[in-house]
């Protein structure tokens, strides 16, 4: 990555201002043009995978622009275009002028079931979900693998599937994952999230199950990643140009939904199993009245 410093503009000089003070390469005003269309909330977490994809600009023209702008990169420069959103949303509106927190959670919610919908078509589209199936009923261990807020999927899915009896094992802790990946063996499903693909940790878990014989399924938004390449199977997240919304983040909304797809499918595979959850309703139903 080029060090070059960024240029230098008066402090407080607008993000608009500064647009239009220097001479911008095609790919570079694509960049501009996507950043000040967006709203504030999806301008928040935007992040430079989901910007070079909505853009179609690479991220080295992404680095180029935040410097050639004043500012050493994309997160400081989506500060100062928030800033600047605040600033415009704190002066007097005309009645309707300003969007509405209604309007944000339906377009929210809206983009959420635009990914649910192409997440939908791609586990229909071939039989992945049902090979995948088959390992999980016959596996003597299930262990999952993933960090941050992807170990939040990997939890909804150990939820779904510890109901169901299945020998599932999920700790959100690196070492203790790495230690269950050391255990396992032929026949043995590692299950790893990761958006990215490359979570050193989560690879590490990942390619040590791998080396032991376990099958490996990657659940991630990067197809040419490093751990989709060494997956035995792939589920990959519905990302991609047209989708609204940061895929970092709703896309791993999308993906808590694959642990009520494969408790479904389990079931309707193997209905005996769904005893084991009934025996548990059973176990709480008192506490829960």
């Amino acid at each position: 990555m080029s060090t070059e410093n960024p240029m230098s503009f008066e402090e407080g000089l607008p993000f608009r201002e500064r647009t239009a003070a220097v001479n911008l390469f095609p790919a570079e005003q694509r960049i501009v043009d996507h950043l000040l269309a967006i709203p504030a909330y999806e301008l928040g977490i935007m992040t430079s995978s989901d910007l070079s994809e909505r853009s179609g600009a690479s991220r080295s023209s992404i680095d180029r622009l935040s410097r050639k702008l004043g500012y050493p990169g994309l997160k400081e420069m989506r500060k100062a275009l928030l800033m600047q959103e605040a600033r415009q949303a704190s002066r007097p509106r005309e009645d309707g002028d300003a969007e509405s927190s209604s309007d944000i959670a339906r377009r929210v919610m809206s983009a959420i079931s635009m990914r649910a919908d192409a997440m939908a078509r791609s586990l229909g589209d071939n039989g992945d979900i049902d090979t995948l199936v088959g390992w999980l009923t016959k596996a003597r261990a299930i262990n999952l693998f993933g960090a941050g807020e992807s170990a939040a999927t990997c939890s909804a899915i150990y939820m779904r599937l510890v109901r169901l009896g299945l020998p599932v094992n999920f700790a959100d802790e690196y070492h203790t994952q790495v230690t269950l990946a050391s255990l396992m063996g032929p026949d043995d499903v590692a299950l790893s999230v990761s958006y990215s693909g490359g979570t050193k940790s989560t690879m590490w878990a990942s390619q040590t199950a791998k080396q032991n014989g376990a099958r490996l399924v990657a659940i991630t938004g990067t197809p040419n990643s490093a751990l989709a390449k060494h997956a035995d199977l792939r589920i990959l997240l519905p990302t991609g140009g047209g989708l609204p919304g940061s895929a970092e983040v709703l896309d791993r909304v999308v993906a808590a939904g694959i642990a009520e797809v494969l408790f479904q499918c389990l079931v309707a595979k193997a209905p005996d199993l769904l005893a084991n959850s009934v025996r548990i309703d059973d176990t709480f139903s008192e506490a829960r009245i």
